[in-house]
């Protein structure tokens, strides 16, 4: 049948009559499409729990009244109003929730099936319960796809009793004939598979009889296997046209008697591959099995050759299901999916159906603001979000981003844009939750609250440490808008950290540990840093405080004050050793509180096979665990004995005052007998200042020494680290050069070179923003990035970076110590190259490079999920038709594919299993279906077409240029 128009102008009377052939979707959306003339309660139906039949019948109905009011040249009658309940019926069960959930899917096929109203059929049981027990039958072979082909013969009343109950086990049964075609030596088994609109409940309209008719008129007892038509192969397709409604062919059992292979000669064969209606409605050869003959057929019929089917020729229930096994990739249970599947059988027919093996996304959730209840089941393959602008696609893709926690790259969302339609999409509190499948089948949910990092949980239970980008999905990329010609500098750099920043996390995490030693490294050379200064100042003290003493000395001072300078010698004394002790034992004390709690955890231990050696093992580990017992013990028993040692510090310091009186007359008589000298300047207190200050001077520079040896080792560690760090950056940078060596070798035209810590210009930016308010000139800087590799290199070589900035040198030593944490941490980024075809990617149209990038970014082979918000942009659509989407095509068994789409191609000719059609008035609304939903492809049609009328405009102008220039 030829496919209608319904954009075309039409007069009432036609219009009216198509409205009772159309499709039942056709009507209803006829009807929704125009609310201002819906009654209300239409629509309010669904919203208040109506099933969906319920929903479809008010809606018929209240199109029947406006017709009635509008006084249309034809009435559309309550019988005519009941004879559309079984279409409503069977769109309703043809939606088949579950089983297109995700999009297209694979479902078994047959197409080859008899009833017991075919003679040959035996059937014992129940008559009351042969429907049931035939739709049993399929469903336990799992049969999701049937075709009723009888002998010669079409039972309408069997077959729409069949095919109601296979719809309600969501079964899709076609209606079919098996004609024995007059052609060949002893005809031709030929089944002809009708669309459904050749019956309708019209009794006297049954145009499937009305064919068997014309093409047996004539004919007594026709209806077996051996019944012979009135024609031939041509005849009869021409015969069927007549009908104009669609069907297709199928030629059962090509190899065996009676079928097309075995009787017709290779020139017969050779002259229907060149006849275009037998080009047009042969869509399969059934039973193929010898590969001699295929390839003989396959030479007859020159560039012609359609899908290879199977059917089970069952004569009885229990042969349903039997026999080699054939799958259709279809997107709903429609006779149109049955045939585009049919058309595009190298993707679309399969005796083996592929199995997913990537990880991918299942389905993703929104909770908050404008998304809020909005769940969205996505297809392993591919996945096209489509709608006007400002429809939501974006926000879902970033959302999406940002629930894998994946990162933007620098200065990709400069004006905050992709972030704040995150939190618009989402609001204040607003939730993502992803359903996600790994490469080896595991389930996982990763869930995310605005403003917080991801959770991932297994079962419902939250699950802390797991990477989403290296456990669950295998290297995901992620594109948005414009990144795909983006001219912003740091573009290269950007594009390799899509394709090989997640290969790089550990080695990243080792950087970020080297990098965290050299800083806590460079803290302590910074608390010792003085260490030479302090010892010149406290030796000065020291030297100060000897010169001053010996002019006591002169006069016989300290020899007189003996007694009270032994006196404050031995309390200094005690004061040092009880310090210490307190130290000793607070560090004890920290060690014990840090292992106490493991020893515990491990102090039992049982082995289900080694009980024997654990038993040793444990015993062995009970010797370190009673020595751990002893530190505990003599703690205890030093601090004890800390608290005698402060008692007799206590008494030391109390008989220490009982000697003030004593202390004091000596000194008066001192005094005296200085003054009687001549020295009325010296005082006798001062000796005991000064050698209190030579005591604690001796204390510091033993510190001080102490503290340079340790600065010296701490040095020694820092410059080891600074090396280990070394490595580490180009341990990254070889693992970098050898992805890119792999991807270089993919041929895609593009080329990626890497250079190691090239980034000259990067490493200057950083040393004259780290340098701002020295007054050192940029020229000057520009000597040191020129010299040397990065601040390590400086650190190690000081001096001769003083030589190469002359007078600048004092000025840039300070800074550099100031600043010494982040130089000796900052990495010098490398540099990149991209080229296409030998140029500079930069140096092409941007057009260009669109189109290299968005091949080249499709070819990862590596990654697993591929996220692309309109990939399109800036690319023709040539290119898009003639690389990308075949492209796409040869992949997406392997990747899945997620892109939000303004242009039809990518949908539509990369035949997309899961369409998201998104709108938005206040929030955010999606409708989901794979390209063979009706809905969907009228959502293609209005949305990136411009409507039917507008592609219909333009398919007639195409055809006017197509005749003019062919």
């Amino acid at each position: 049948m030829q496919s209608k128009d319904y954009c075309s102008p039409q007069t009432k009377e036609e219009e009216g009559h198509d409205e009772l052939s159309r499709p039942i979707w056709a009507r209803v959306d006829f009807v929704r499409a125009q609310p201002d003339n819906t009654d209300s309660d239409d629509v309010s139906l669904s919203r208040r729990g109506a099933s969906a039949s319920d929903t479809i019948r008010m809606v018929l109905y209240g199109l029947m009244l406006r017709r009635r009011e509008q006084t249309w040249n034809y009435r559309l009658l309550e019988e005519d109003f009941r004879r559309l309940m079984f279409d409503v019926e069977d769109v309703w069960m043809s939606d088949s929730k579950g089983v297109f959930d995700q999009g297209t899917t694979w479902v078994r096929a047959n197409f080859h099936m008899h009833t017991k109203a075919d003679k040959e059929f035996k059937y014992n049981g129940d008559e009351s319960q042969f429907v049931s027990n035939y739709v049993d039958a399929m469903k336990t072979a799992e049969i999701r796809v049937g075709v009723i082909t009888n002998h010669n013969k079409f039972d309408r009343d069997e077959y729409k009793a069949l095919a109601k109950a296979a719809k309600k086990q969501k079964i899709l049964l076609l209606p079919g004939v098996e004609l024995s075609v007059k052609d060949g030596a002893n005809g031709i088994h030929t089944l002809i598979v009708f669309s459904p609109d050749w019956i309708t409940n019209q009794e006297t309209k049954n145009y499937i009889q009305n064919f068997l008719d014309v093409t047996f008129a004539g004919i007594a007892n026709f209806e077996n296997e051996n019944g012979r038509s009135n024609h031939d192969l041509n005849d009869t397709i021409r015969e069927l046209d007549k009908f104009q409604r669609d069907y297709f062919i199928v030629f059962a059992h090509v190899e065996a008697g009676s079928g097309l292979w075995k009787e017709l000669a290779g020139g017969r064969l050779g002259e229907l591959g060149k006849h275009p209606p037998f080009r047009k409605r042969c869509l399969g050869f059934q039973k193929v099995r010898t590969r001699d003959d295929r390839t003989k057929v396959q030479g007859h019929l020159g560039d012609f050759y359609p899908a290879e089917v199977e059917g089970c020729d069952c004569k009885s229930i229990e042969e349903i299901g039997k026999g080699k096994q054939c799958d259709l990739k279809l997107g709903a249970f429609t006779f149109d999916a049955v045939k585009f599947a049919l058309l595009d059988y190298k993707h679309r027919v399969s005796t083996e159906p592929p199995v997913s093996k990537h990880s991918r996304l299942d389905w993703v959730e929104f909770h908050g603001s404008r998304l809020d209840g909005i769940h969205i089941d996505l297809s392993p393959e591919l996945n096209t979000l489509i709608g006007i602008r400002g429809s939501g696609k974006s926000s879902i893709i970033e959302c999406v981003r940002y629930a894998l926690g994946i990162e933007l790259p620098e200065n990709a969302d400069k004006d905050g844009y992709k972030e704040g339609a995150i939190r618009h999409a989402l609001g204040s509190g607003g939730k993502i939750t992803l359903g996600v499948t790994d490469r080896h089948g595991k389930k996982y949910e990763i869930r995310r609250i605005l403003g917080q990092k991801p959770d991932v949980y297994i079962e419902g239970d939250v699950q802390p440490g797991i990477s989403i980008q290296e456990t669950i999905l295998h290297k995901p990329i992620y594109f948005g808008q414009k990144d795909l010609s983006s001219k912003d500098p740091g573009f290269e750099k950007d594009l390799v950290e899509k394709l090989v920043g997640q290969a790089l996390e550990g080695v990243r995490r080792s950087i970020v540990e080297r990098q965290s030693q050299v800083r806590e490294t460079v803290g302590k050379l910074k608390k010792l840093s003085n260490a030479a200064d302090r010892e010149q100042e406290v030796l000065a003290k020291k030297q100060d405080a000897q010169h001053r003493l010996k002019v006591f000395n002169d006069h016989g001072v300290e020899e007189k004050l003996k007694k009270q300078v032994a006196f404050n010698s031995d309390s200094h004394f005690i004061g040092k050793v009880t310090t210490l002790v307190e130290r000793y034992l607070q560090s004890l004390n920290e060690m014990v509180e840090e292992f106490e709690p493991e020893f515990a955890e491990h102090s039992s231990y049982e082995s289900e096979h080694n009980a024997e050696f654990f038993a040793n093992f444990m015993k062995t580990f009970g010797q370190i665990q009673e020595g751990f017992e002893t530190v505990k013990s003599h703690i205890e028993a030093a601090t004890a004995t800390l608290g005698e040692l402060d008692r007799l510090a206590t008494e030391f310091e109390k008989s220490k005052d009982e000697l003030k009186e004593e202390f004091a007359e000596e000194s008066r008589k001192l005094l005296e007998e200085l003054k009687d000298k001549g020295a009325s300047s010296v005082e006798p207190d001062d000796i005991l200042k000064l050698k209190k200050i030579i005591d604690e001077t001796e204390d510091e520079l033993k510190q001080v020494k102490k503290e340079k040896d340790e600065k010296s080792a701490i040095d020694n560690v820092l410059l080891q680290h600074l090396v280990t760090l070394t490595d580490e950056y180009h341990n990254e940078f070889k693992l970098i050069e050898q992805r890119l060596q792999a991807i270089n070798k993919e041929e895609t035209g593009l080329q990626i070179e890497i250079g190691y810590r090239g980034d000259k210009a990067g490493f200057l930016n950083y040393l004259v923003d780290t340098f701002k308010g020295s007054k050192i000139r940029k020229d000057k800087l520009q000597l040191i990035a020129d010299k040397f590799v990065d601040g390590a290199a400086v650190y190690r070589d000081m001096e001769a970076a003083r030589t190469t900035l002359g007078n600048s040198a004092a000025t840039f030593e300070q800074w550099f110590e100031e600043n010494l944490q982040s130089l000796l941490t900052w990495q010098v980024p490398n540099s990149y190259t991209i080229k296409y075809h030998g140029k500079k990617l930069k140096s092409h149209s941007l057009g260009q490079r669109a189109s290299a990038l968005i091949l080249f970014v499709l070819s990862q082979r590596d990654s697993d999920v591929v996220i692309i918000d309109q990939p399109e942009d800036d690319l023709d659509n040539q290119t898009i038709y003639d690389d990308v989407i075949k492209l796409i095509r040869r992949l997406k068994p392997e990747t899945q594919f997620v892109f939000a789409t303004h242009n039809p191609n990518i949908p539509v000719l990369g035949d997309s299993e899961q369409i998201a059609s998104c709108t938005c008035e206040e929030d955010i609304q999606v409708a989901l279906g794979s390209i063979d939903c009706p809905n969907q492809q009228q959502a293609i049609v209005t949305i990136m077409e411009g409507g039917r009328e507008a592609f219909k405009r333009r398919r007639d102008i195409y055809e006017m240029w197509s005749e003019r220039t062919s």
